[in-house]
């Protein structure tokens, strides 16, 4: 470091020297410059040369012509003279031996000419060659005489920071001791001290990292990942592995969940994750060979691995003592929550060797016994295997099917009980695909609504029926069209905003639209249901409440939104002629209709008796297969078109009958 520092100061004091050198030259032939004054010029430029240090000099007119013709020393460099011309600044270039100082003459703020000096660098090698002889010595001095002093004192001042990198590297390789001795004092005990404390603070945080990263924080069971873990570890890692899975589904819980809020929803988790808890707890007391490792698997579901459990009858029993704890009623604050429960059950090895095949057995069976009508269990076999494939093969169809053009609205007419006239028709959607045939919408709806295809759909009977009726209204046939929004699609953020830019594209009158929404759709707050409905509600768009009696729904809050029709369902109307308890339970409904002012659609009917039935207890419109099934548009068109042709010569035969009765009076 001396070294380079004396070195670098040396070659800064020959340039410097180099400069004053050629502003001395200049300001003594700045004059004689201007004025071509060549004898001076050469006097003042050899006198430069008394100083031993300078071998050359060189001056430059304006027009960069050399004003010495016997050079000391001849300068060779046009391209940095052309640049001290071009830029009126100073320049230097150097090799291993001189090096050459350029120096503009300003006069007027104009280069008038330019000095070049040329000095050695003589004194830079002696100077170089005795730095290098002195720094020899010096290290030889520092290896003979204070190199074993260094080398103990660095040994006892550093005696015990070994410890510290042993341990250290240790770290490094995922092997943490913050146990190690601290046997040095000084500042190396403090290190061991300090690299202690450190140790143990971060196997602190390494503990409450994998808590984190193990356990739910709502319910303090395992979650998912810890879950596979174990799973992996007793099924896979165990050759001949035997035992039981469970996955157990809370019926319901979204609804709670939405109608209540998410706190609830939170503490209603856990208290079914103590109850589970406290049963398995229960059963290894009376004998269950094994302890069930009890998990929280997702949302509303926990997974329960019974490892060496091959009984079934042990795991049926198990399963049942399940879902009579979550039969018992849950209270949440003042609420009296009931909450269900559908177990899936998969027995390994038989239903799987790997602990992934035996948790997609167990939720193949948990989905099958929620489709069977819940608070069930299903133990996995073949038959269930076989639909989860057809449900598989039906959703990757229906992901291609709006592409396909395979989608089609049909639709079903909807008539006035009074007159019998057609005023309109419910828009549904029918699909046909060319491998799997027609699918039924009780099979596709609620596949479309689990793998985020409801929206598009939804959209897309939007349009379609609204075009249909467009067509039909430009023809003169005035019929107003129902159209189903499903829950996902109704609860969607975008979902208001998107609708009403389709129904503006249309066309079609707002007031002749109706946007039919099931009670399962109402699970979330009536204000945020209230904010959905009003903006589509002041552009003239009327809302029927679908299938009314079959949910769940808050009648409160029901009443208190801006509902314009109410959809009796199909259930309620089937056999009226023979079931008097049905027909009290319409009156009840029509009474409610008609004290909130709405109209009312009985679904469903098929009979001449439940046609009259109906109309006698006061339903408004009637619907179903006693007019006409679900129609093609061509179809629907047909009927309009015929209807009102027939109500058209009804009237004129109506008219000619009163026409004869005044003239035979007269």
């Amino acid at each position: 470091m001396s070294y380079l520092n004396s070195t670098k100061k040396f070659e800064a004091q020959l340039v410097e020297d180099a400069s004053h050198h050629a502003q001395v030259l200049i300001n003594l032939s700045r004059g004689h410059i201007v004025d071509f004054d060549w004898s001076e010029i050469r006097r003042l430029a050899r006198g430069m040369t008394f100083d031993t240090q300078v071998v050359g000099v060189d001056v430059f007119d304006a027009s960069g012509e050399s004003f010495l013709r016997d050079k000391l020393r001849p300068i060779t460099s046009p391209e940095i003279l052309q640049s001290v011309y071009e830029n009126g600044q100073s320049s230097k270039i150097e090799d291993a031996e001189t090096l050459t100082w350029y120096e503009p003459v300003i006069v007027s703020s104009e280069v008038s000419g330019v000095v070049a000096i040329v000095v050695t660098k003589q004194g830079l090698a002696e100077a170089r060659a005795e730095i290098i002889q002195q720094s020899i010595q010096t290290t030889l001095l520092i290896f003979l005489f204070f190199l074993p002093v260094a080398a103990f004192l660095l040994y006892r001042t550093t005696k015990g920071i070994s410890t510290v990198t042993v341990a250290a590297n240790e770290a490094a390789q995922g092997f943490l001791d913050p146990h190690f001795k601290t046997d040095s004092g000084g500042e190396v005990g403090e290190l061991q001290t300090a690299f202690r404390m450190m140790a143990q603070n971060l196997q602190r945080t390494i503990m409450r990292i994998e808590h984190l990263a193990n356990v739910d924080h709502i319910t303090y069971l395992p979650n998912r990942l810890k879950f596979g873990n174990v799973a992996n570890k007793k099924i896979d890692q165990v050759p001949g592995a035997k035992g039981a899975m469970l996955l157990v589904d809370l019926d319901r819980f979204k609804s709670i969940n939405d109608m209540y809020g998410h706190e609830v929803g939170d503490r209603l988790l856990l208290m079914v994750s103590e109850r589970l808890g406290l049963l398995f707890e229960r059963a290894v007391k009376d004998g269950l060979d094994t302890k069930p490792f009890l998990s929280r698997w997702s949302g509303d579901e926990f997974v329960v691995l019974l490892p060496n459990i091959t009984d079934t009858d042990i795991v049926n029993a198990l399963v049942e003592e399940i879902l009579r704890e979550l039969r018992r009623p849950l209270r949440v604050d003042n609420l009296n929550l009931k909450v269900r429960g559908s177990v899936g059950v998969a027995m390994y090895p038989e239903h799987g060797e790997a602990s992934d095949e035996v948790l997609r057995s167990a939720d193949m069976a948990m989905f099958a016994a929620k489709q069977s009508g819940r608070d069930r269990m299903v133990v996995y076999n073949q038959a269930i295997r076989n639909a989860a494939e057809e449900r598989e093969t039906i959703e990757k169809h229906l992901r291609e099917a709006l592409n396909h053009n395979e989608l089609q609205v049909y639709y079903q007419p909807k008539v006035d009980l009074k007159s019998g006239r057609i005023i309109g028709a419910e828009a549904l959607l029918r699909w046909h695909n060319p491998e799997l045939g027609n699918v039924s919408p009780f099979r596709f709806i609620p596949m479309a609504e689990e793998c985020g295809l409801m929206s598009s759909i939804g959209e897309f009977v939007l349009q379609q029926s609204l075009t249909d009726m467009q067509r039909l209204s430009l023809e003169g046939f005035r019929q107003k069209i129902a159209i189903n929004v499903s829950p996902v699609q109704f609860q969607a953020d975008f979902f208001t905003d998107r609708t009403l830019g389709l129904l503006g594209e249309s066309g079609f009158p707002m007031d002749q639209i109706e946007l039919e929404i099931t009670e399962s759709a109402l699970g979330a707050s009536a204000e945020s249901v209230r904010q959905q409905m009003m903006p589509l509600k002041e552009e003239g768009v009327s809302f029927a409440i679908d299938d009314f009696g079959t949910g769940f729904s808050n009648l409160g809050t029901l009443t208190s939104l801006p509902f314009d029709t109410l959809k009796i369902d199909r259930s309620f109307v089937m056999n009226i002629g023979e079931d008097e308890n049905r027909r009290g339970m319409i009156q009840v409904i029509l009474l409610l209709a008609r004290q909130l002012k709405m109209r009312t659609v009985a679904e469903g009917i098929e009979t001449d008796l439940e046609h009259d039935f109906m109309r006698e207890l006061g339903a408004n419109i009637g619907q179903g297969y006693l007019w006409s099934p679900p129609v093609p548009y061509d179809k629907f068109r047909e009927m309009v078109i015929k209807a009102d042709a027939t109500a058209n010569l009804a009237a004129t035969s109506k008219g000619l009958d009163i026409q004869r009765t005044g003239t035979s009076s007269a």
